[in-house]
């Protein structure tokens, strides 16, 4: 029985995406290797570390030990929001204003040395699993996609909306990738600057069927529709408004592009509710199992 050529989708959703692991235990377990991996925003840190050889073993104890300090520094971020507070009063009355503000509350410089030590540097021509990570480019709009050098660009259906790189470090792509507008600072690479990929589309199916996928299975770790008990901050505004956002249209993307999509139960995961972690693992394991008959007549094994 001939097996199709598989993809794996992992989409974006903050600190939900550590469910992306618990599949990924349920998948290896059940002998599923994907030939093709993609990844948005959370689902581009798993996607990234899972593609350079990491076991969902390596990757549930590395989650199980993160805090909030591998991504932002909170003495910064309350600095940068001063700044950008005084900017847009000064802008508001159209005062002069001559301090360069940051774009963003933090500027993923932790987030990006965190990686860079996991990762040990490395491009996307060093990976083991063909992967793709994908972001928007906030002054064109364009979709962004870096890819691996095994992809030969003759077989991309390449538009002027979306735009294939490769060769770069594989920590910028995901740190560009992860660049929630508001919250971290844009990522500059090249003449671009780059935002996180949810914005054009949460889940990376639609990229798959591009890069050849025959069979595209998504992990969709996003907004369920149910709303924070209370919101009380900004963070809690900004992070609910984006989930908003990201959700819009997605239905209609993996309905067109999505063979089998997985959808751990995330029930009130906040982005800073770093104890849930372990939940969410668990989630998206059980998930996956009751998942797995379906996944094994999709794929023919």
């Amino acid at each position: 029985m001939v097996r199709r050529k598989f993809g794996l989708a992992l989409g974006g959703g903050f600190l939900r995406g550590a469910a992306h692991i618990g599949v990924l235990k349920v998948l290896t377990r059940e002998g599923f290797k994907p030939d093709l991996v993609a990844g948005t925003s959370a689902g581009s840190i798993i996607a990234s570390l899972y593609c350079s050889g990491w076991s969902p073993e390596r990757l549930e104890k590395i989650a199980l030990k993160l805090k909030p300090g591998y991504f932002y520094d909170f003495c910064s971020t309350i600095t940068n929001l001063c700044g950008m507070a005084v900017a847009a009063l000064m802008d508001f009355f159209n005062l002069p204003f001559y301090i360069k503000v940051p774009l963003g509350l933090t500027s993923g410089k932790r987030l990006k040395t965190w990686l860079e030590g996991e990762l040990e540097r490395k491009t996307f021509y060093d990976l083991g699993t063909t992967l793709a990570i994908t972001s928007v480019d906030i002054n064109t709009g364009q979709r962004i996609i870096f890819v691996s050098g095994a992809i030969e660009y003759d077989h991309l259906r390449v538009s002027n909306d979306i735009v294939f790189i490769r060769g770069v470090n594989v920590s910028d792509a995901v740190v560009a990738s992860c660049a929630v507008p508001g919250f971290f600072t844009p990522k500059k690479i090249g003449v671009r600057l780059l935002v996180d990929g949810g914005l054009r589309g949460n889940i990376p199916v639609e990229v798959l069927s591009l890069m050849g996928a025959e069979r595209v299975i998504a992990i969709d770790v996003g907004y369920d529709g149910e709303p924070y008990k209370k919101i009380n901050n900004i963070f809690q505004l900004l992070s609910q408004s984006l989930d908003i956002i990201a959700s819009k249209g997605i239905d209609t993307e993996l309905e067109g592009y999505a063979d089998l999509v997985v959808r751990p139960l995330l029930k009130n995961v906040a982005p800073w509710n770093f104890d849930l972690i372990p939940y969410c693992i668990e989630q998206g394991e059980k998930a996956a199992v009751e998942c797995v008959p379906q996944i094994r007549k999709l794929l023919e094994y």
